[in-house]
């Protein structure tokens, strides 16, 4: 049996090689989201050169709604992006090997990028993924068009749930959001 038992545990700690099926796929959907963003960009920079040369310097209000609705797309894109990258390179750090780069720049990834384990993996991708969520909400909001009190109230208390969202999803990391002034 202990012969058998030794090949088994090799063959079942080399399986966890086929993870990087996963993280390639990861790295290439990060790479094509992040050139759709690349090319909104271009597209949103266009747009504003053209109606800024076709209406001496003033944008037309539709021109400017459609700028500011391209730069949230743009925004989702990039967050989308990262967010497949940080699941990519944290899947390689916690089930194939530490990133040994990292490591020989004194690993100047943030805190935040430094995985011990799945739920801390976790953790900062539910934070990444309410934040493409809160974006995707602000892009209905920028669209809708209130017709009632009603309707404005009930948006008051949509934006309500967004910020105790956010309260909820960074409260104990919004001390170190803050700025603190170097002293002199």
């Amino acid at each position: 049996m202990g012969r058998f038992e030794e090949i088994l545990e090799k063959f079942l700690w080399n399986y966890r090689l086929i993870i990087f099926l996963g993280i390639i796929s990861l790295l290439v959907c990060s790479a094509v989201i992040f050139t759709l963003g690349f090319i909104e960009t271009y597209f949103a920079l266009k747009l504003f050169v053209v109606s800024v040369y076709d209406h001496l310097g003033h944008l037309p209000e539709e021109t400017y709604n459609t700028l500011i609705m391209m730069v949230i797309t743009i925004v989702d894109d990039f967050l989308l992006g990262i967010v497949l990258l940080i699941f990519g390179l944290g899947t390689y750090d916690l089930f194939i090997s530490k990133l040994d780069p990292a490591e020989e720049q004194d690993d100047i990834r943030p805190h935040w990028l430094k995985f011990e384990s799945l739920e801390e993996l976790k953790e900062v991708l539910a934070k990444v993924i309410m934040m493409i969520m809160i974006i995707t909400f602000l892009k209905y909001v920028v669209k809708a068009r209130f017709e009632n009190p009603l309707e404005i109230l009930y948006l008051g208390g949509s934006l309500a749930l967004v910020g105790l969202a956010i309260k909820f999803s960074h409260g104990k990391d919004i001390n170190k959001t803050r700025f603190v002034k170097p002293k002199d």
